[in-house]
Protein backbone atom coordinates (compact mmCIF):
# COMPACT_ATOMS: atom_id res chain seq x y z
CA UNK A 1 0.00 0.00 0.00
CA UNK A 2 1.45 3.34 -1.05
CA UNK A 3 2.27 5.77 1.74
CA UNK A 4 -0.09 8.74 1.96
CA UNK A 5 1.81 10.72 4.59
CA UNK A 6 5.25 12.26 4.53
CA UNK A 7 6.00 13.28 8.12
CA UNK A 8 5.75 11.86 11.62
CA UNK A 9 2.62 12.87 13.47
CA UNK A 10 2.20 12.07 17.15
CA UNK A 11 -0.35 12.81 19.90
CA UNK A 12 0.97 10.62 22.72
CA UNK A 13 -1.48 9.02 25.13
CA UNK A 14 0.08 5.67 26.15
CA UNK A 15 1.38 7.20 29.37
CA UNK A 16 -2.24 7.61 30.51
CA UNK A 17 -3.13 3.91 30.20
CA UNK A 18 -2.95 3.44 33.97
CA UNK A 19 -5.73 6.00 34.43
CA UNK A 20 -8.22 3.94 32.42
CA UNK A 21 -10.45 1.42 34.22
CA UNK A 22 -9.74 -1.16 31.54
CA UNK A 23 -10.90 -4.27 33.46
CA UNK A 24 -14.43 -2.85 33.68
CA UNK A 25 -15.00 -0.98 30.41
CA UNK A 26 -15.88 -2.17 26.93
CA UNK A 27 -13.35 -1.62 24.15
CA UNK A 28 -14.78 1.69 22.89
CA UNK A 29 -15.43 3.16 26.34
CA UNK A 30 -11.87 2.53 27.47
CA UNK A 31 -10.63 4.18 24.26
CA UNK A 32 -12.82 7.21 25.00
CA UNK A 33 -11.45 7.32 28.55
CA UNK A 34 -7.93 7.33 27.13
CA UNK A 35 -8.79 10.16 24.73
CA UNK A 36 -10.29 12.15 27.60
CA UNK A 37 -7.11 11.68 29.61
CA UNK A 38 -5.05 12.76 26.62
CA UNK A 39 -7.28 15.84 26.29
CA UNK A 40 -6.51 16.86 29.87
CA UNK A 41 -9.64 15.68 31.71
CA UNK A 42 -8.66 15.02 35.33
CA UNK A 43 -11.39 12.52 36.25
CA UNK A 44 -11.91 9.85 33.59
CA UNK A 45 -13.76 7.46 35.93
CA UNK A 46 -16.86 9.40 36.92
CA UNK A 47 -18.21 9.85 33.37
CA UNK A 48 -18.33 6.06 32.91
CA UNK A 49 -18.91 4.87 36.46
CA UNK A 50 -21.45 7.17 38.11
CA UNK A 51 -24.62 5.67 36.61
CA UNK A 52 -26.25 2.49 37.90
CA UNK A 53 -28.96 1.47 35.44
CA UNK A 54 -30.88 -1.55 34.21
CA UNK A 55 -32.31 -0.82 30.77
CA UNK A 56 -33.08 -3.38 28.08
CA UNK A 57 -32.84 -3.25 24.30
CA UNK A 58 -35.71 -5.34 22.98
CA UNK A 59 -36.33 -6.05 19.32
CA UNK A 60 -37.23 -8.94 17.03
CA UNK A 61 -33.65 -9.99 16.34
CA UNK A 62 -33.16 -12.09 19.46
CA UNK A 63 -33.44 -12.13 23.24
CA UNK A 64 -33.25 -8.92 25.27
CA UNK A 65 -29.90 -7.17 25.62
CA UNK A 66 -28.74 -4.66 28.18
CA UNK A 67 -28.19 -1.08 27.14
CA UNK A 68 -24.53 -1.29 28.20
CA UNK A 69 -22.70 0.82 27.40
CA UNK A 70 -25.62 3.21 27.28
CA UNK A 71 -26.62 4.45 23.83
CA UNK A 72 -26.56 8.00 25.18
CA UNK A 73 -22.97 7.66 26.37
CA UNK A 74 -21.60 10.27 23.97
CA UNK A 75 -24.14 12.85 25.14
CA UNK A 76 -23.47 11.96 28.78
CA UNK A 77 -19.73 12.41 28.24
CA UNK A 78 -20.38 15.81 26.69
CA UNK A 79 -22.32 16.91 29.78
CA UNK A 80 -19.84 15.53 32.28
CA UNK A 81 -16.57 16.44 30.54
CA UNK A 82 -17.26 19.09 27.91
CA UNK A 83 -15.93 16.74 25.22
CA UNK A 84 -17.79 14.52 22.76
CA UNK A 85 -16.56 12.17 20.02
CA UNK A 86 -17.30 13.15 16.44
CA UNK A 87 -17.68 9.97 14.38
CA UNK A 88 -16.85 9.40 10.72
CA UNK A 89 -16.89 6.31 8.49
CA UNK A 90 -13.67 4.97 7.01
CA UNK A 91 -15.69 4.66 3.82
CA UNK A 92 -13.81 1.72 2.32
CA UNK A 93 -10.62 3.76 1.82
CA UNK A 94 -8.16 3.14 4.70
CA UNK A 95 -5.38 5.13 3.01
CA UNK A 96 -7.59 8.23 2.83
CA UNK A 97 -8.64 7.70 6.44
CA UNK A 98 -5.00 7.54 7.51
CA UNK A 99 -4.40 10.87 5.83
CA UNK A 100 -7.22 12.36 7.92
CA UNK A 101 -5.84 10.75 11.08
CA UNK A 102 -2.44 12.21 10.31
CA UNK A 103 -3.97 15.70 10.18
CA UNK A 104 -5.72 15.16 13.53
CA UNK A 105 -2.55 13.88 15.16
CA UNK A 106 -0.66 16.95 13.96
CA UNK A 107 -3.29 19.00 15.82
CA UNK A 108 -2.52 17.02 18.99
CA UNK A 109 -5.61 14.80 18.94
CA UNK A 110 -5.30 11.03 19.20
CA UNK A 111 -7.76 9.04 17.07
CA UNK A 112 -10.21 6.31 18.12
CA UNK A 113 -10.70 3.67 15.42
CA UNK A 114 -13.30 0.88 15.31
CA UNK A 115 -12.88 -2.08 12.98
CA UNK A 116 -13.00 -5.87 12.76
CA UNK A 117 -11.02 -7.60 15.52
CA UNK A 118 -10.50 -10.61 13.25
CA UNK A 119 -7.83 -8.61 11.38
CA UNK A 120 -6.08 -6.99 14.39
CA UNK A 121 -2.82 -8.90 14.93
CA UNK A 122 -2.31 -7.90 18.57
CA UNK A 123 -5.65 -9.32 19.78
CA UNK A 124 -6.60 -12.88 20.80
CA UNK A 125 -9.56 -12.50 18.42
CA UNK A 126 -7.13 -12.29 15.47
CA UNK A 127 -8.22 -14.87 12.88
CA UNK A 128 -10.57 -16.37 15.46
CA UNK A 129 -13.69 -14.20 15.63
CA UNK A 130 -15.26 -11.31 13.74
CA UNK A 131 -16.42 -8.57 16.08
CA UNK A 132 -16.26 -4.79 16.31
CA UNK A 133 -13.30 -3.59 18.34
CA UNK A 134 -11.88 -0.16 19.09
CA UNK A 135 -8.31 1.03 19.53
CA UNK A 136 -6.45 4.34 19.61
CA UNK A 137 -3.91 5.64 17.09
CA UNK A 138 -1.45 7.92 18.86
CA UNK A 139 1.05 8.25 16.01
CA UNK A 140 1.70 7.68 12.31
CA UNK A 141 5.20 7.13 10.99
CA UNK A 142 5.79 7.50 7.22
CA UNK A 143 8.03 4.54 6.46
CA UNK A 144 9.43 4.01 2.97
CA UNK A 145 6.74 1.61 1.75
CA UNK A 146 3.67 2.31 3.91
CA UNK A 147 2.62 4.26 7.00
CA UNK A 148 3.17 2.57 10.35
CA UNK A 149 0.50 3.18 12.96
CA UNK A 150 1.40 3.53 16.64
CA UNK A 151 -1.54 1.78 18.29
CA UNK A 152 -2.58 1.97 21.94
CA UNK A 153 -5.23 -0.54 22.97
CA UNK A 154 -6.47 -0.32 26.60
CA UNK A 155 -8.72 -3.39 26.31
CA UNK A 156 -8.59 -5.91 29.18
CA UNK A 157 -10.52 -9.18 29.06
CA UNK A 158 -10.11 -12.93 29.40
CA UNK A 159 -11.38 -14.20 26.03
CA UNK A 160 -12.00 -17.72 24.78
CA UNK A 161 -8.74 -17.39 22.78
CA UNK A 162 -6.51 -15.97 25.49
CA UNK A 163 -6.19 -12.86 27.61
CA UNK A 164 -6.32 -9.39 26.12
CA UNK A 165 -4.34 -6.83 28.11
CA UNK A 166 -3.54 -3.16 27.46
CA UNK A 167 -0.81 -2.89 24.83
CA UNK A 168 1.10 -0.48 22.65
CA UNK A 169 2.09 -1.85 19.27
CA UNK A 170 3.27 -0.70 15.85
CA UNK A 171 1.41 -2.07 12.84
CA UNK A 172 1.76 -1.40 9.12
CA UNK A 173 -1.24 -0.04 7.28
CA UNK A 174 -1.32 -3.07 4.97
CA UNK A 175 -1.63 -5.38 7.99
CA UNK A 176 -4.50 -3.47 9.54
CA UNK A 177 -6.31 -2.31 6.37
CA UNK A 178 -8.58 -5.41 6.15
CA UNK A 179 -9.99 -4.50 9.57
CA UNK A 180 -10.93 -0.98 8.51
CA UNK A 181 -13.04 -1.34 5.35
CA UNK A 182 -16.38 -0.93 7.11
CA UNK A 183 -14.94 0.76 10.18
CA UNK A 184 -15.38 4.17 11.75
CA UNK A 185 -13.22 6.63 13.63
CA UNK A 186 -13.54 9.60 15.95
CA UNK A 187 -11.68 12.37 17.69
CA UNK A 188 -12.86 14.37 20.69
CA UNK A 189 -14.36 17.79 20.08
CA UNK A 190 -14.56 20.40 22.83
CA UNK A 191 -18.20 21.46 22.91
CA UNK A 192 -18.47 23.43 26.13
CA UNK A 193 -17.79 23.44 29.84
CA UNK A 194 -18.49 20.34 31.93
CA UNK A 195 -21.46 20.26 34.30
CA UNK A 196 -20.42 19.18 37.82
CA UNK A 197 -22.09 16.01 39.05
CA UNK A 198 -24.46 16.31 42.01
CA UNK A 199 -23.56 13.08 43.82
CA UNK A 200 -26.61 12.82 46.12
CA UNK A 201 -28.95 13.51 43.19
CA UNK A 202 -27.16 10.96 41.00
CA UNK A 203 -27.27 8.27 43.68
CA UNK A 204 -30.99 8.86 44.25
CA UNK A 205 -31.68 8.84 40.50
CA UNK A 206 -29.75 5.59 40.14
CA UNK A 207 -31.69 3.80 42.88
CA UNK A 208 -35.06 5.08 41.71
CA UNK A 209 -34.24 3.88 38.21
CA UNK A 210 -33.44 0.38 39.42
CA UNK A 211 -36.74 0.20 41.31
CA UNK A 212 -38.56 1.48 38.22
CA UNK A 213 -36.95 -1.30 36.18
CA UNK A 214 -38.29 -3.83 38.65
CA UNK A 215 -41.78 -2.32 38.51
CA UNK A 216 -41.91 -2.23 34.71
CA UNK A 217 -40.81 -5.87 34.50
CA UNK A 218 -37.36 -5.34 32.95
CA UNK A 219 -35.68 -7.86 35.23
CA UNK A 220 -38.43 -10.40 34.58
CA UNK A 221 -38.25 -9.87 30.82
CA UNK A 222 -34.52 -10.51 30.82
CA UNK A 223 -35.24 -13.91 32.36
CA UNK A 224 -38.27 -14.63 30.19
CA UNK A 225 -36.23 -13.96 27.06
CA UNK A 226 -33.76 -16.74 27.93
CA UNK A 227 -35.93 -19.54 29.35
CA UNK A 228 -35.27 -21.83 26.36
CA UNK A 229 -31.60 -22.10 27.44
CA UNK A 230 -30.56 -23.08 23.94
CA UNK A 231 -27.14 -22.22 22.51
CA UNK A 232 -28.04 -18.72 21.30
CA UNK A 233 -30.01 -17.77 24.40
CA UNK A 234 -27.23 -18.91 26.70
CA UNK A 235 -24.55 -17.11 24.73
CA UNK A 236 -26.54 -13.90 25.01
CA UNK A 237 -27.35 -14.41 28.69
CA UNK A 238 -23.69 -15.08 29.49
CA UNK A 239 -22.73 -11.84 27.75
CA UNK A 240 -25.39 -9.79 29.55
CA UNK A 241 -24.48 -10.94 33.05
CA UNK A 242 -20.78 -10.54 32.25
CA UNK A 243 -21.49 -6.94 31.30
CA UNK A 244 -23.34 -6.46 34.58
CA UNK A 245 -20.43 -7.80 36.64
CA UNK A 246 -18.06 -5.33 35.02
CA UNK A 247 -20.50 -2.43 35.15
CA UNK A 248 -21.40 -2.93 38.83
CA UNK A 249 -17.73 -3.42 39.75
CA UNK A 250 -16.89 -0.12 38.09
CA UNK A 251 -19.75 1.63 39.86
CA UNK A 252 -18.44 0.35 43.20
CA UNK A 253 -15.09 2.01 42.48
CA UNK A 254 -16.91 5.31 42.00
CA UNK A 255 -18.84 4.81 45.22
CA UNK A 256 -15.54 4.33 47.04
CA UNK A 257 -14.23 7.53 45.46
CA UNK A 258 -17.33 9.39 46.70
CA UNK A 259 -17.39 7.93 50.20
CA UNK A 260 -17.18 11.36 51.85
CA UNK A 261 -20.24 12.62 49.96
CA UNK A 262 -22.09 9.37 50.69
CA UNK A 263 -21.29 9.64 54.38
CA UNK A 264 -22.94 13.06 54.50
CA UNK A 265 -26.23 11.55 53.26
CA UNK A 266 -26.12 8.43 55.40
CA UNK A 267 -25.03 6.02 52.67
CA UNK A 268 -21.50 5.28 53.82
CA UNK A 269 -22.23 1.53 53.52
CA UNK A 270 -23.33 1.65 49.88
CA UNK A 271 -19.97 0.64 48.39
CA UNK A 272 -19.81 -2.25 50.87
CA UNK A 273 -23.32 -3.40 49.87
CA UNK A 274 -22.14 -3.57 46.27
CA UNK A 275 -18.96 -5.42 47.22
CA UNK A 276 -20.53 -7.87 49.67
CA UNK A 277 -23.95 -8.56 48.16
CA UNK A 278 -24.64 -7.26 44.68
CA UNK A 279 -21.44 -7.92 42.73
CA UNK A 280 -20.95 -11.47 44.11
CA UNK A 281 -24.51 -12.31 43.07
CA UNK A 282 -23.90 -11.20 39.49
CA UNK A 283 -20.50 -12.89 39.48
CA UNK A 284 -22.13 -16.18 40.51
CA UNK A 285 -24.72 -15.77 37.75
CA UNK A 286 -21.94 -15.07 35.26
CA UNK A 287 -19.98 -18.15 36.29
CA UNK A 288 -23.07 -20.35 36.06
CA UNK A 289 -23.98 -18.94 32.65
CA UNK A 290 -20.47 -19.71 31.40
CA UNK A 291 -20.68 -23.29 32.69
CA UNK A 292 -24.14 -23.71 31.17
CA UNK A 293 -22.85 -22.43 27.83
CA UNK A 294 -20.03 -24.97 27.85
CA UNK A 295 -22.45 -27.79 28.72
CA UNK A 296 -24.72 -26.93 25.80
CA UNK A 297 -21.72 -26.70 23.46
CA UNK A 298 -20.82 -30.22 24.57
CA UNK A 299 -24.30 -31.47 23.69
CA UNK A 300 -25.70 -31.62 27.22
CA UNK A 301 -28.68 -29.86 28.78
CA UNK A 302 -28.14 -26.58 30.55
CA UNK A 303 -28.93 -26.50 34.28
CA UNK A 304 -31.98 -24.34 34.91
CA UNK A 305 -30.32 -23.17 38.10
CA UNK A 306 -28.58 -20.53 35.97
CA UNK A 307 -31.92 -18.72 35.75
CA UNK A 308 -32.27 -18.92 39.53
CA UNK A 309 -28.85 -17.30 39.88
CA UNK A 310 -29.84 -14.43 37.56
CA UNK A 311 -33.09 -14.01 39.48
CA UNK A 312 -31.22 -13.89 42.79
CA UNK A 313 -28.85 -11.23 41.45
CA UNK A 314 -31.81 -9.20 40.19
CA UNK A 315 -33.34 -9.36 43.65
CA UNK A 316 -30.09 -8.04 45.11
CA UNK A 317 -30.30 -5.09 42.72
CA UNK A 318 -33.74 -4.11 43.94
CA UNK A 319 -32.87 -4.81 47.59
CA UNK A 320 -29.89 -2.45 47.49
CA UNK A 321 -31.84 0.17 45.55
CA UNK A 322 -34.71 -0.04 48.02
CA UNK A 323 -32.29 0.42 50.92
CA UNK A 324 -30.85 3.54 49.24
CA UNK A 325 -34.28 5.10 48.72
CA UNK A 326 -35.43 4.33 52.27
CA UNK A 327 -32.18 5.64 53.74
CA UNK A 328 -32.50 8.90 51.83
CA UNK A 329 -36.11 9.32 52.94
CA UNK A 330 -35.17 8.72 56.55
CA UNK A 331 -32.37 11.29 56.32
CA UNK A 332 -34.57 13.95 54.68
Amino acid sequence: MVSTVHSLAFAPCAASLSRVDSPFLDCVSDDLALLLAQAGVDDVRTPFASRWKFCLIEDTEGPPRLNLPSRDQDAWLATRTGFAPSWRDVGGDPAAAVLSWHAELREGRAVLVVGDAFHMPWLPYHRNEHMAHGFVVEGIDPQSREPVLHVVDPYHNATAYGRATPVTVKVGLADIAPALGEGSWAVLDRIGDPTPLDVPHQVATNAEGILAAERDGSFARLLDGHTDLDRDALANLALQVWLLVRDRSLHRLWLVDERAALRRIGLEDLAHRFEADLIPAWRRASEMAYVATRRVQAGRAAPRSVLDAVRAASEQETAVAGWVVESLRSAA
